[in-house]
């Protein structure tokens, strides 16, 4: 494309300190793609996002009880998706660990005698008040099994024998974290914190190995864990939602100024040639939006990343379009991108015939996958091929 504008629509929660990183990255990526368009920046959300100071946040709490609520929560963020992890971290011998004291004559070791009473442990009446108070008593036996089942906790405790305690504190977590999984793919609520940690005390006291704290071995691993996972305190996350969300709020009650923002974008444009629209999230959807709507401006075509605009018209959450509407006569042709790692990402062609999808792939994990497609060299080949 020789002649023409891109016009370069952000998503939710973007302000002008990233998004001119983002727009200069665009810039080499769509020059590396053969693309000779004109790009122009249309970066609303500085003058039109939502402005957030944090006075309504409570006061941060003392710095070591943030640190224990960092470590605890970490702990569990690691555990959700694999429950064997931190075991499989204990069987990894500790050479500074002193070795465990050696077994009387004619008797198993420690840790042996250790594992088969926890391996023959049948629910106390405690633990049974517990799960069912949380739902959780029908989802026992299958983490039990799934846990107790698995080669790794029994080499966690032969391995690590000089903290036999702070294995079976290990297990008791992971047992946990298993029911939390099973309970949310059953769609029932996972046990709250509170839960869980009643939880955990009761089969450490069940088992005789009620010794707090952590072992030598895990202390580093966690606290590194922990400082990535919550590297903020609740003000820092709150500032780092309260833009995205405020956004999306604020569209949906006033998107108009939005889109008035955007056509102007557009009626400067003209007089260079072609319009292309290429817009990523919340701005596909004002973008949808605005070609939708009456009055619609004129734009040669219209290229959404990340929009989550298919998915707001299937639940009639569009200002422009409610489910079963087609797209009006004029709608520019439409490219959609979408990667699969990025849950915020929706195909369009099933819904609208006039749309073509394509499938990219940042090799980034989500959330970051969705920040990911203008600094993605396929995102622009795909563009320029829709160009004429």
């Amino acid at each position: 494309m020789a002649d023409g504008t891109i016009i370069l629509v952000h998503g939710t929660g973007v302000r002008l300190e990233s998004y001119t990183t983002t727009f200069a990255s665009a810039v080499w990526q769509a020059r590396e793609a053969g693309i000779g368009a004109r790009l122009v920046p249309c970066a609303w959300g500085d003058p039109l996002g939502v402005a957030f100071e944090g006075r309504s946040l409570p006061d941060p709490p003392e710095a070591a009880v943030r640190d224990a609520e960092a470590a605890e929560l970490a702990r569990w963020n690691w555990l959700f998706p694999d429950p064997l992890c931190e075991l499989d971290q204990l069987t990894i011998p500790d050479r500074r660990a002193p070795p465990a004291p050696p077994a009387p004559p004619n008797r198993p070791p420690a840790w042996q005698v250790a594992w088969e009473f926890i391996a023959a442990y049948t629910p106390s009446s405690e633990l049974l008040i517990l799960l069912k108070g949380g739902g959780l008593d029908g989802l026992w036996p299958a983490a039990w099994s799934e846990i107790i089942g698995d080669p790794i906790p029994k080499q966690a405790f032969e391995r690590s024998a000089h903290e036999i305690p702070v294995v079976a504190r290990a297990l008791a977590r992971a047992l946990v974290a298993r029911l939390h999984t099973l309970a949310l793919e059953a769609r029932l609520p996972g046990p709250s914190s509170a839960l869980r940690a009643k939880l955990v005390e009761r089969l450490v006291q069940d088992w005789k190995q009620d010794v707090l704290g952590l072992g030598s071995f895990l202390v580093g691993t966690l606290k590194r864990r922990a400082t990535r996972l919550m590297r903020e305190n609740r003000h820092g996350l709150s500032h780092g939602a309260a833009f995205p969300l405020g956004d999306i709020l604020l569209y949906q009650s006033r998107g108009e100024a939005v889109r008035a923002f955007i056509r102007e974008k557009i009626a400067a444009a003209r007089a260079n040639g072609p319009v292309t629209l290429v817009a990523h999230s919340l701005g596909g959807i004002a973008c949808f939006d605005l070609l939708a709507l009456p009055d619609p401006p004129a734009v040669d075509r219209l290229v959404t990343v990340g929009s989550q605009a298919p998915l707001l018209y299937e639940l009639g959450a569009l200002s422009s379009l409610a489910p079963g509407d087609r797209l009006p006569d004029g709608f520019p042709p439409w490219l959609n991108i979408y990667d699969r790692n990025d849950l915020l990402s929706y195909v369009a062609g099933r819904l609208f015939p006039q749309a073509k999808d394509v499938a990219v792939e940042s090799g980034q994990p989500f959330p970051d996958a969705h920040s990911a497609y203008f600094g993605n060299g396929s995102v622009w080949a795909a563009i320029r091929a829709a160009l004429p």
